[in-house]
């Protein structure tokens, strides 16, 4: 288990990037594309306060995808996606969810699984940061996604600040609460979240439990996908774009 006591309390710190960003430029980038920014230029002078995770002054980079049909005057929904590996591209089966369902697509470098928890929950919520400068986003669609070690991260993410994102998306992996009734527990109940394993996953047995913690703590919105024949990997396109509906609607159409 990842223990989160005392680590991811120190990424938010009192900031909410859902609430506070510069006005976009007028022809935004769309398309996969890669981009680097520093704590300090995102945070500017509250820069100072992640400084023991991450030094204020270092380049971090995030893989990005931007629908070509974006606009400001139907803003996109944001998925921010934490890797098991080094790299933050967009693993097989991911193609096209992103424009079906007008999200952008986010996930940070160099923050896989043997990266420290606290500067992999960074990295996510800064990325939110990292969008707003250039991007309007859809306030009632962000949720955090993430495979194996990712959907371990993106878990803790998910509740521990269940009032920044929406949902989550936790594949082959998924972390239990370290108490009965988490702090956030309230917002969690509001929130959405997809449980995805492969019939051959050695994560099932996990994922299965985890999803009945939630159920006992009364969250309700929550889905278990077990998906025929796949082992520990990426779900295919099919399982990805129902999941996400499942967060857009609530309607449970995943099996």
């Amino acid at each position: 288990m990842i223990r989160r006591t005392g680590l991811l309390a120190l990424v938010v710190l009192g900031i909410s990037p859902i609430s506070a960003s510069s006005a976009p430029p007028d022809t935004p980038r769309t398309g996969a594309f890669a981009i680097t920014l520093s704590p300090a230029e995102l945070l500017g002078e509250a820069a100072q306060q992640v400084g023991p995770v991450i030094p204020v002054d270092e380049a971090i980079s995030w893989e990005v995808y931007v629908p070509e049909a974006y606009s400001a005057d139907s803003p996109p929904g944001i998925v921010v996606y934490v890797s098991p590996s080094q790299s933050g591209s967009q693993p097989p089966g991911w193609s096209g969810v992103m424009d079906e369902h007008n999200l952008i697509w986010i996930s940070a470098n160099h923050s896989g699984n043997r990266v420290l928890a606290p500067r992999r929950a960074l990295t996510a919520i800064l990325a939110l940061y990292a969008i707003q400068r250039e991007y309007a986003l859809d306030e009632e669609r962000v949720y955090v996604a993430g495979l194996s070690g990712g959907g371990k991260m993106a878990s803790m993410i998910a509740t521990d600040y269940a009032r920044t994102f929406d949902g989550g998306f936790f594949i082959c992996g998924v972390e239990p609460w370290e108490t009965e009734e988490p702090q956030e527990l309230e917002a969690i109940r509001s929130n959405r979240y997809v449980f995805l394993a492969g019939e051959r996953d050695q994560a099932l047995k996990p994922t299965k439990h985890v999803y009945r913690q939630y159920r006992k703590a009364g969250v309700s919105d929550i889905e278990l996908v077990v998906v025929p024949g796949m082992g520990h990997g990426s779900p295919p396109h099919r399982e990805i774009s129902r999941a996400i509906e499942f967060l857009d609607t609530g309607v449970p159409e995943l099996k």
